[in-house]
């Protein structure tokens, strides 16, 4: 059992929109704020709310406390960021961020605490990956994982995601090459093509637009975590899907259209609708979604804090989407030239499933 309550839940996201419920239990709100990293994200949101005593005295203390520690961190991982591009610039990159890293770079030096960033994502092509695994260990950077060259799963052209970190830093660089996921994304340059070039201290980078970023936070969570099989919610990424769709008007349809008809489009659906219930989302009120995002939808909501319903949702959600078998890989699904091999991936790949839920999953 987690302790909390889909009501516990309703309530942080009412307090995340500003509109805290009258006789919200605090202690709930904040102990389910800290296990789902939206901690920074309550701070800034109640600096907002009309009624400045809803908050009790000893709250508003540590709010503020966590407010200023995670703006003091978030400007240490922009300076990061910033030297690292001007390295990868150095080598003739200009690589794309992604995620927190992205939005970072989209905040207000005011608004600079209100995200609780874990690391920061770039991206760059599948011939540049080994150069800028070279620039990053130029300025100090050692790899924590790398697989190297030809690692991806079923198609050598690819690289493996690299994690380098230096011991002063407030966060480690994952580096990647191009989205786990559904084939069809496996290009890069459709997020190149829609990102926006970015002076930054004298060198560039490629910021994607809202669209990109949403899309991006979907296949990460629904397919690179497998959220849509555990049943998992992401409230951190879940929150940057409304304010992104707050940001620009995102099309909904659009962005559905990019998944292939059966578990990629219900894996989809089950997020824009999980973020439309609890945060709201603009323009999806004429779209029609399929009955297993509704059930998923549904499931999350009935396996929320009931953890022991876990597994066997699980398995069911599996069953529910076998005659998608070929495209579950979270790689692809492009497959290794050996059986043998594509066997024991997908052996790896459904074991994986049943792993213990990381941090700030709920």
């Amino acid at each position: 059992m987690t302790g909390n309550s889909y009501r516990d839940l309703l309530a942080l996201v009412a307090c995340l929109k500003g509109t805290p419920p009258k006789g919200v239990n605090w202690d709930e709100v904040i102990a389910l704020a800290n296990r789902s990293l939206t901690i920074s994200s309550l701070a800034a949101a109640a600096t907002t709310f009309a009624e400045a005593d809803v908050i009790p005295e000893d709250v508003h203390t540590y709010l503020s406390l966590i407010s200023e520690r995670n703006a003091g961190r978030n400007s240490r991982l922009a300076a990061q960021l910033a030297e690292a591009i001007g390295g990868l610039n150095g080598v003739g990159i200009e690589p794309v961020v992604m995620k927190g890293a992205a939005l970072l770079l989209g905040r207000e030096q005011s608004e600079i605490g209100a995200r609780l960033l874990t690391d920061l994502d770039i991206l760059v092509r599948p011939e540049e990956m080994s150069d800028a695994i070279a620039a990053l260990e130029r300025i100090g950077y050692e790899i924590r994982l790398a697989a190297g060259s030809g690692s991806w799963p079923g198609n050598p052209k690819y690289h493996l995601p690299a994690v380098l970190a230096r011991p002063t830093d407030a966060g480690a660089i994952d580096l990647q090459c191009r989205p786990r996921g559904p084939a069809s994304f496996s290009d890069i340059e459709w997020i190149y093509a829609r990102s926006s070039r970015m002076e930054l201290d004298g060198n560039h980078v490629h910021v994607p637009s809202p669209f990109v970023q949403v899309v991006f936070l979907v296949l990460h969570d629904q397919f690179q975590d497998g959220d849509y099989w555990r049943g998992l919610l992401d409230l951190r990424h879940l929150l940057d899907v409304a304010q992104l769709a707050r940001s620009a008007e995102i099309e909904w349809g659009e962005l559905r259209s990019l998944f292939a008809a059966g578990y990629e489009r219900n894996a989809v659906d089950t997020q824009i609708l999980t973020a439309d219930a609890l945060f709201g989302l603009e323009g999806t009120a004429g779209l029609s979604f399929g009955k297993l995002a509704h059930c998923q939808l549904a499931r999350r909501r009935l396996q929320f804090g009931r953890d022991y319903l876990a597994v066997p949702l699980t398995l069911l959600a599996l069953l529910t989407e076998i005659f998608h078998y070929r495209s579950w890989d979270r790689f692809g699904g492009e497959p290794y030239p050996s059986r043998g091999q594509e066997i024991r991936r997908k052996l790896r790949e459904l074991r994986r499933i049943f792993r213990p839920k990381p941090p700030g999953k709920l």
